[in-house]
């Protein structure tokens, strides 16, 4: 079996609301398509997120690459061979992760289909049903972001809600405390900074934060490694790497830095499932753990096949915000968990009338 054809579609596929972080608001969610194509009529789908202009590709930068570089390198290779297409790329497009990690998706979902099997068992096979879900707070003012606490818990008793921070030190502060004391002991609370802070102001907001109680878990308040480290030597509480972590070697610096205890995996940040599988195994042989980003409709797949493999993907993630699908069939919430598809490969097809619908002329 052999690769004939890699095409690339940017989709912008619309938000239930605005998402507001340090980097901006958005009220779309733009991801790029891609379809791996073989002379045996098997197609393999991937997706790849896209996070500029707040930091990473275009889906322009993306789509060209894919369209220029790395189609015609993969052309005429064996889609099984994922380790060395891998390479292939990295070296053909070095540090471009997030279109590595749209070809990589489609290999995988690829592979799984010419076996018959779903990408978990590639993975070494399940140990859980799929992605634990936490709640998630959009900014408003504290009290309504308190009556919001109080409206998501009791329609799900999630463990974790997560809300954004790193944007002014005190407005996150007075948006906590207000979540925190309408929380109580019903859940705790993940802070995600988006490496808005400096160390300067991350210390004293994250010290009010900690003291107001609940504190669950720092997600990356600050940019810089060593000053995650600081964080955590500083704050009682574990921190979580993101922005810290692109390819494996970097997971290697943050564990050995103690900047994290725990790292949230964006499948496409780090370049595709192949990266995501060495993070994990860098981390659990550190005694740490992984919360995998469940983000968009192949994407979110692909964490779920992740989730349901790998021993240390402990620590839950919020559910996707879209307000449309561009799947034939939804991925399925079973209580607290997305649950991991248990068709070949993926387990999941694209509606293509939904992609004509969103696509991007680029």
């Amino acid at each position: 079996m052999k690769i004939t054809e890699i095409s690339a579609t940017a989709v912008s596929i619309p938000r239930q609301s605005v998402l507001t972080t340090s980097y901006g608001s958005r009220e779309d969610a733009v991801t790029v398509l891609v379809e791996v194509r073989t002379d045996e009529g098997l197609t393999g789908i991937g997706q790849t997120a896209v996070d500029a202009p707040f930091y990473g590709e275009t889906a322009e930068g993306i789509v060209a690459n894919i369209r220029a570089h790395l189609a015609p390198a993969l052309r005429g290779e064996s889609p099984l061979d994922i380790e060395r297409l891998n390479a292939r790329m990295r070296s053909v497009l070095p540090h471009h992760w997030s279109s590595h990690a749209g070809v990589d998706l489609a290999l995988w979902d690829l592979k799984g289909k010419a076996l018959g099997v779903p990408v978990y068992q590639l993975l070494g096979g399940r140990v859980r049903g799929g992605v634990d879900l936490m709640g998630f707070l959009r900014r408003s003012r504290p009290a309504r972001m308190a009556q919001e606490v109080a409206a998501t818990l009791s329609r799900t008793p999630y463990r974790v809600l997560k809300m954004k921070i790193g944007i002014d030190p005190a407005e996150d502060v007075a948006q906590y405390r207000a979540v925190a004391e309408a929380v109580g002991d019903r859940a705790v609370i993940q802070v995600d900074g988006n490496a808005g802070y400096t160390l300067a102001e991350a210390i004293p907001a994250l010290t009010a934060m900690e003291r107001a109680g609940h504190l669950g878990a720092i997600e990356q308040p600050v940019a810089r490694t060593v000053d995650l480290a600081e964080i955590a030597r500083r704050i009682p509480v574990p921190v979580m790497a993101d922005e810290a972590i692109y390819p494996p070697e970097d997971a290697l610096e943050v564990v050995r830095e103690r900047a994290a205890s725990i790292a949230l995996m964006k499948i496409t940040k780090h370049g595709g499932i192949l990266s995501v599988q060495k993070i994990a195994a860098i981390f659990e042989a550190a005694g740490l753990i992984l919360s995998v980003a469940i983000y968009y409709d192949v994407i979110a797949a692909a964490a779920a096949h992740i989730a349901a493999a790998v021993p240390c993907v402990r620590w839950p993630s919020p559910p996707t915000d879209l307000a449309d699908t561009i799947l034939l069939a939804p991925l399925q919430v079973d209580g607290l968990q997305l649950r991991v598809p248990e068709g070949p490969g993926l387990g999941v097809a694209l509606d293509q009338d939904k992609v004509r619908r969103y696509a991007l002329d680029l």
